[in-house]
């Protein structure tokens, strides 16, 4: 369970430090105080998107930290063990927002999606919001499915579908070429003949342009390099002074070194004269050859025009085609394949999907029957509540049905889609069922409802009360509420205040009430907007019930 939340500089709180109890812990106050806030913050320690203007105007960051206790919660260890953490019986996690924010899991660095798997393991959230869930098809599918504990089941049935999908596009368009008939087959056989003729090679282009430039200038290179090798006949000159040098060196060794010197240049000087020798000698100035190669850099211009843009762009496209005739010439192979590869792929996708639509009708009935019960306690007695699966048009990523709830509040009037029957406190005393029923399916230590409870009242709201007492005695539960008859439940409760601060800057307050006055005058005001001896003898009334549950 959640033990303690610490709340720094985030939107109106500067500074929060709420501790929390086993059983059911209330928080209440006045429309507009914050009470959202808190659930808000623990959404961020359990991996909830972060946003710089969560930060309080004039902070740098803010900050926020939930410690838990794991020792009941097995699957919580063994997530803590797998992500390399130790396996220790509390857990801290810590979110940090701002221009750099941060994560930590017992104060070592973590990312936030480890913070969202810890925190599906500790914590089901469920806000207001919700209601409107019960008006969406999928939505409803998707309840029923995590209820099922057909999740995993599933996203098998989604990979499947989604090969299913990858094989019928395959067919397809292999049954579209085929249609294109001999026509197209003849044009690309025509451009894969005339990339073929080009015999293209890498680079050719870029070499024939240097050796172009080359041909242009042959008389104006042949004269250079002639006229270098006439100046350097000096290599018998050279020689005669090496050896004057290496003789001298006899006498006098400290001329070695320039003895040394000098048959490294002629050595040198004899490998250079050879080296312009050679080219001088490679050098082609027939006009026949510049002819040629300004002819095949035309040919590779006008290939690159049409196929590519560039060299290695033609070359791409000529064994594009030659593979999509290779394909073409065996297409009736290819598409017999294709069509087995999707007969496969419909029968792993229907064997899943039929895997999938049976935990869906188990856990029709189990849900249909769960919700009835919990309705019956919500002074919806004899309301009928069913859980419908119409199949789909064809089988989808969702699987072969959809589910659909259907409710009436009227005992004898047949169901009808929840959406076009229920009133907005139904609504909310439906979906309040169906988590209560879903909590005891998922058994997660800690739950937080806020504001779930909108659009009821009287006795209706007694039996939300109640509801949320008992659930409590077996976890621990987390409820922001804005009722009387639901905040005298609890067995801790928390008030939260906006007020002035430093400054004159309004900022959110969390105090936990104990004392039997202090409650009472928390429950009048609910009930009335103002304190009076009426609603504080009410109030009274109401804490006795509470503790009489």
């Amino acid at each position: 369970m959640i033990e303690e939340l610490r709340v720094r500089e985030l939107a109106l709180v500067e500074r929060a430090d709420v501790r929390f109890s086993p059983g059911l812990n209330l928080l209440t106050g006045e429309t507009g105080s914050g009470k959202s806030l808190i659930v808000d913050a623990l959404g961020l320690a359990l991996g909830g998107r972060a946003s710089s203007e969560q930060v309080r105007q004039g902070a740098e960051r803010a900050s926020v930290e939930a410690r838990f206790e794991l020792s009941d919660v097995p699957a919580a260890l063994e997530a803590l063990a797998g992500m390399g953490y130790e396996r220790d019986g509390d857990l801290v996690l810590t979110r940090e927002v701002g221009r750099r924010g941060s994560a930590r899991v017992n104060g070592r660095p973590a990312a936030p999606a480890q913070l969202r798997e810890l925190g599906r393991l500790l914590v089901g959230v469920h806000s207001q919001h919700e209601h409107h869930l019960l008006l969406d098809p999928e939505a409803q599918t998707l309840l029923l499915d995590a209820f099922s504990g057909a999740l995993a089941a599933r996203e098998s049935v989604a990979e499947a579908h989604a090969a299913w999908s990858g094989a019928q596009a395959r067919l397809t368009e292999l049954e579209r070429i085929q249609a294109r008939g001999k026509r197209e087959e003849e044009y690309l056989r025509w451009q894969l003949e005339e990339l073929e003729q080009a015999q293209l090679t890498p680079g050719e282009d870029e070499q024939l342009a240097s050796e172009r430039a080359v041909v242009r200038h042959a008389s104006r290179l042949s004269e250079l390099v002639g006229g270098a090798v006439t100046g350097l006949r000096a290599e018998d000159a050279l020689a005669a002074a090496t050896s004057s040098v290496r003789s001298a060196a006899v006498l006098d060794p400290r001329l070695t070194g320039v003895a040394d010197r000098l048959e490294g240049l002629q050595t040198e000087l004899a490998d250079a004269v050879a080296e312009l020798r050679r080219y001088g000698d490679s050098i082609d100035d027939d006009p026949g050859r510049l002819e040629a190669i300004e002819s095949r850099l035309a040919t590779l211009e006008q290939v690159k025009r049409k196929y590519g843009g560039s060299l290695d762009g033609a070359i791409e496209e000529r064994e594009r085609l030659s593979g999509q005739l290779d394909q073409a010439s065996n297409l009736d192979a290819a598409i017999e394949a294709a069509a087995a590869a999707l007969d496969s792929a419909r029968a792993v996708l229907e064997l899943r999907a039929a895997d999938l639509s049976a935990l869906r009708a188990r856990g029709a009935e189990r849900l249909a029957e769960a919700v009835r019960t919990e309705l019956d306690g919500l002074c919806l007695e004899g309301a009928v509540f069913h859980v419908r699966l119409p199949s789909r048009a064809q089988i989808g990523a969702e699987g072969a049905e959809q589910a659909e709830l259907a409710f009436s509040a009227n005992p004898g009037e047949a169901p009808a889609p929840l959406a076009r029957v229920a009133s907005g406190g139904e609504l909310a005393r439906v979906m309040l069922a169906i988590r209560t029923a879903g909590a005891e399916a998922e058994r997660l230590p800690t739950l937080v409802f806020d504001e779930v409870d909108a659009g009821i009242g009287g006795e209706a709201a007694v039996q939300v009360g109640l509801r949320l007492k008992r659930l409590g005695a077996a976890r621990q539960v987390l409820v922001v509420t804005h009722l009387a008859q639901v905040a005298c439940f609890a067995d801790h409760h928390l008030v939260v205040e906006k007020g002035a601060g430093a400054g004159g800057r309004n900022v959110v307050r969390v105090r936990e009430l104990q004392a039997e006055g202090e409650r009472a005058r928390e429950l009048a005001r609910m009930m009335s907007g103002r304190i009076t001896d009426k609603a504080l003898a009410r109030a009274h009334e109401l804490l006795e019930e509470g503790r009489g549950s």
